[in-house]
């Protein structure tokens, strides 16, 4: 006897059956093979010619990328004369043009091209398409201090002549955000972020001058924003000498750390508490003017 099982007899259904799917894989095997081309496909990149022709696009109206010299529309300028408006269309930013009027006050004035090229904001790239417009006035070198004494008292005189109106408009201090304090002339984001979180730090302000505290502000800036600005509620957030920690106090604009352990050790050796704000006066280290300044920030009881 085989050892092999014997294996059963098929009837014709199943054989049709087979013959069935047998024609089905040899039919998927001619399309596979034969009709395969007429697919329109691509792998992975490789068959560039089945792929949009961008070229053809670009040629039918997309714009092509902008140069970056295109932004600057210069043309000839004394830089010892070109006012500020006048740099500003000529395509450069705000701060490159301030830079640049800046400067010039303070040097009275651009010699040649070498003193222009060392500007801060002067790149090698910005010079070079800068360079060919530059005409400088060698004749008369003095004319360019004259020239910023009459812009600046043509300015005055433009002030002066303002509608009333357009000449003042008044903000709170301590309810003022940065972009209601970049709408005065002269503060720009830079220091409309410097005045509001030097507020924050203060817990507020009780008195414009304290503007002048502010970094970038000097006596001239703050003679001329000073009437745009108000304190009339004065919320200020006040510690307690008391009862806050030394971190806490020291965190103050008008507290440093020295001034903070003083206070901790008045409280500790007279084994006391400050009867009043006034009695900070007892700290031997602290002029009039500081305790003066101090003084509204403090609070001895709740």
């Amino acid at each position: 006897m085989s050892s092999f099982p014997r294996l059963p007899r098929l009837s014709n259904r199943h054989k049709a059956s087979i013959y069935f799917l047998i024609g089905i894989a040899i039919g998927l095997a001619f399309v596979f093979f034969f009709v395969k081309d007429r697919f329109v496909y691509i792998e992975n990149g490789n068959n560039k010619s089945k792929q949009p022709d961008v070229s053809i696009r670009s040629e039918k109206g997309f714009s092509k990328p902008t140069s970056k010299a295109n932004r600057y529309r210069f043309r000839p300028f004394n830089p010892n004369t070109v006012t500020y408006e006048e740099l500003i269309s000529f395509g450069l930013s705000e701060k490159q043009a301030a830079n640049i009027v800046n400067y010039r006050t303070k040097a009275k004035g651009f010699k040649d091209e070498k003193q222009f090229r060392r500007l801060y904001c002067m790149n090698d790239y910005l010079f070079n398409q800068i360079q060919p417009y530059l005409i400088f006035d060698t004749e008369n070198p003095t004319s360019v201090a004259k020239h910023e004494t009459e812009h600046s008292e043509a300015a005055k005189r433009e002030r002066s002549f303002q509608p009333a109106e357009r000449e003042q408009f008044v903000l709170d201090l301590n309810h003022s955000d940065t972009l209601d304090l970049q709408q005065v002339r002269g503060i720009g984001k830079v220091r409309a972020g410097r005045i509001y979180r030097y507020g924050k730090k203060l817990g507020g302000y009780v008195s414009v001058n304290q503007l002048k505290e502010v970094y970038g502000i000097d006596e001239e800036l703050f003679e001329q924003i000073k009437s745009h600005f108000v304190v009339t509620d004065a919320r200020i957030r006040k510690i307690d000498i008391n009862s806050d920690d030394v971190k806490y106090l020291a965190s103050h604009q008008y507290i440093d750390f020295q001034l903070a352990k003083a206070l901790i050790r008045y409280r500790k050796e007279y084994k006391k508490d400050f009867e009043r704000p006034e009695d900070i006066r007892n700290i031997h280290f602290l002029s009039k003017e500081e305790c003066e300044k101090l003084l509204p920030y403090i609070k001895t009881k709740d």
